[in-house]
């Protein structure tokens, strides 16, 4: 019982954060991305200008944690669409696992998706995009502008048929 209600605790001071790299609006689509910083695996800042936007003409944002089942399936289906093409999907997983990277390494070791993980304990990035659960994805051109949002698992929806209509 206890635990279970330090869980609780922990989730809506989780949930009640205000997003960081939205202002705290949401990042609607046809809005620019606005600069965000993570820390990726290794502990250093990952910049959303510097080191993601523009590197692919699509760029997913995966929103996710380890034990989420359907985060595996979706993942699995998006590495999959990207390694059949390459140079035109770029996949950074953003895990809000709460112990971090302590967490993730041995997924992303386990699983050798095609992706880059960035750690968000807090949960601030995808709240700024809207979303209060995993798995969800944000797709984002190469300008820099959020073309897609989706939240959920959906089984009988192809992620990889959605991401291809972007890059026609």
């Amino acid at each position: 019982m206890r635990a279970a209600l330090l869980l609780s605790l922990s989730l809506l001071l989780l949930c009640n954060s205000a997003p960081a790299a939205s202002g705290g609006k949401t990042i609607e689509v046809g809005q620019r991305v606005p600069e965000f910083s993570l820390p990726g695996m290794d502990g250093a800042q990952i910049s959303f200008e510097k080191d993601i936007r523009g590197k692919a003409p699509l760029t997913l944002l995966f929103f996710m944690t380890t034990a989420c089942s359907a985060c595996y399936e979706e993942l699995k289906e998006i590495s999959e669409y990207a390694g059949k093409n390459p140079g035109k999907v770029d996949i950074w997983c953003v895990a809000v696992d709460l112990r971090g990277a302590q967490t993730v390494a041995p997924f992303q070791q386990a699983n050798r998706f095609r992706a880059r993980y960035l750690i968000d304990t807090k949960f601030s990035l995808p709240r700024a995009f809207g979303f209060s659960y995993t798995p969800s994805l944000a797709v984002v051109d190469a300008k820099g502008l959020l073309v897609h949002k989706k939240g959920g698992y959906s089984p009988n929806e192809r992620v990889s048929d959605r991401i291809r209509t972007f890059l026609k």
